[in-house]
C-alpha cells in the first residue's frame, strides 16, 4: 500500500469515527449483506451469561434455527448445552426473584422442543406457562403493565397451545394496545411512562408477530392483525436515513439504537414472510433496515447503540438519556441475531 493510500485509509477511519458509523464492520472475511454470516459471529459469541431470561432465550432460539437452516450443528449443541442446567432441573427455571423477562427465557425451550425434538425441554416450557397464568382471568403474574408485557408474555404463551392460555393472550394483547397505542400507531412504554420508546415499541410489535405467528386461527386475529398494521404503518414513517430507527422513535434528536431497529425488523420481514403486509411496499424498507443493524455488528461479535436495561420513565429526558452500550452485550447480540435469521428467513424464500 503506497503513502497516499494509507494516509487515505487513515483518513477515512477517522472520519467514519466521527461520525459514529462502525467502520470496523466492513471489515474483510464478514460480509455485511449477509444475515446469515452475521448469524454465525453472534451465535458464536452469545449468550455470555446463560441465565434465564428472554435475553439468552432468543439467542438460544436463534442458534437453534440457525443450525436448522444451515445443518451446522455447533449452533444447536452451544445452544443445547447452555440449557440443558434448566431442562435437567440443575438449575431452576422458576425461581426467586420471580420477573416475567426471567420467565419469558421459557420461549427458547418451546424451540428446543420444536427445533431439537426435546420433549423435556417442552415440558418445561408448560411448566413456566402454567406459573405465568396462575392468576385469576385476564391478567398474568409478575406483568408490569409496561409493553414489555407484551412480547414477554406473547413469545412464551403463544407457543404453549394451551386453548385456554390462548384465548387469554389475544385479550391481554388487545388490552393493552387499546390502553398504549396512541392514535398515530406508535406505543407508549406505559400509562407512567408515556413516551414511544424504540424498545418498547420492539416489544409491542414482537409480541403481537409472536401471537399472530403461533396462535391458531380464531376471533383475536383480525384485531390483532389490524394492531399490527398499524403500528407498522406508523413505525416505518419514522426510518432514518440509515434504515435505523432511535431510542425515542419520534425524537429525531435521539440516537440511532440497535435493539429497536432489529426487533422492528424482525417483525416486518415475518409480516412480509407471512403475507401480513405488502411485500413491494416493505421489502426496500427491510433491506434498509438490515444494513442498519448489519453496520452495528462488529466482525468479533460485538455491537454498538444498544439501550441499557430501561424500566418505565415519567419524563422524554429519562429515555433519551439512557446509557449506551457499545461492546459486548447479550441484549444487542441476542436480538441481532432474531433480526438477521428473520431476514434470512424471509431472502430464502424470495
Amino acid at each position: 500500500m503506497t503513502w497516499h493510500m494509507q494516509t487515505l485509509t487513515i483518513l477515512t477511519a477517522l472520519v467514519f469515527t466521527f461520525l459514529g458509523a462502525p467502520v470496523a464492520a466492513q471489515t474483510p472475511g464478514m460480509n455485511p449483506a449477509d444475515p446469515l454470516a452475521i448469524a454465525r459471529v453472534l451465535a458464536a459469541k452469545y449468550p455470555a451469561q446463560p441465565i434465564m431470561s428472554y435475553i439468552p432465550a432468543l439467542a438460544w432460539s436463534g442458534s437453534l434455527r440457525l443450525s436448522a437452516m444451515t445443518g451446522e450443528a455447533q449452533w444447536r449443541e452451544k445452544a443445547m448445552k447452555d440449557m440443558q442446567a434448566f431442562i435437567s432441573g440443575q438449575t431452576p427455571a422458576i425461581a426467586e426473584p420471580y420477573r416475567l423477562t426471567s420467565l419469558a427465557g421459557a420461549l427458547a425451550f418451546f424451540d428446543a422442543a420444536t427445533l431439537d425434538k426435546n420433549a423435556d425441554a417442552g415440558a418445561l416450557g408448560q411448566k413456566v406457562a402454567a406459573f405465568i397464568t396462575d392468576t385469576p382471568e385476564g391478567t398474568y403474574r409478575f406483568a408490569t403493565s409496561w409493553t414489555d408485557d407484551m412480547f414477554m408474555a406473547g413469545a412464551v404463551l403463544s407457543r404453549a397451545g394451551n386453548s385456554g392460555w390462548t384465548a387469554r393472550l389475544g385479550t391481554m394483547l388487545t388490552t393493552y394496545a387499546n390502553q398504549l397505542q396512541r392514535p398515530d400507531g406508535l406505543f407508549i412504554h406505559a400509562a407512567d411512562g408515556p413516551h414511544a420508546w424504540g424498545r418498547g415499541n420492539g416489544f409491542a410489535l414482537l409480541g403481537v408477530t409472536e401471537a399472530l405467528t403461533h396462535l391458531p386461527a380464531g376471533s383475536s386475529h383480525p384485531a390483532l392483525l389490524n394492531i399490527y398494521r398499524t403500528h407498522v404503518a406508523a413505525l416505518v414513517k419514522y426510518q432514518s436515513d440509515d434504515g435505523s430507527w432511535q431510542q425515542v422513535i419520534d425524537e429525531p434528536t435521539s440516537y440511532r439504537e440497535l435493539t429497536a431497529t432489529a426487533m422492528i425488523v424482525a417483525a416486518l420481514s415475518r409480516g412480509v414472510a407471512a403475507g401480513w403486509i405488502d411485500r413491494t411496499t416493505y421489502l426496500p424498507i427491510i433491506d434498509k433496515g438490515w444494513a442498519a443493524v448489519a453496520a452495528r455488528v462488529m466482525p468479533d461479535g460485538t455491537v454498538r447503540d444498544v439501550c441499557s436495561g430501561t424500566g418505565a420513565g415519567p419524563t422524554k429526558d429519562y429515555y433519551l438519556n439512557r446509557p449506551v452500550v457499545n461492546g459486548a452485550d447479550d441484549r444487542g447480540g441476542a436480538m441481532a441475531l432474531l433480526a438477521a435469521m428473520e431476514v434470512a428467513t424471509l431472502r430464502r424464500g424470495r
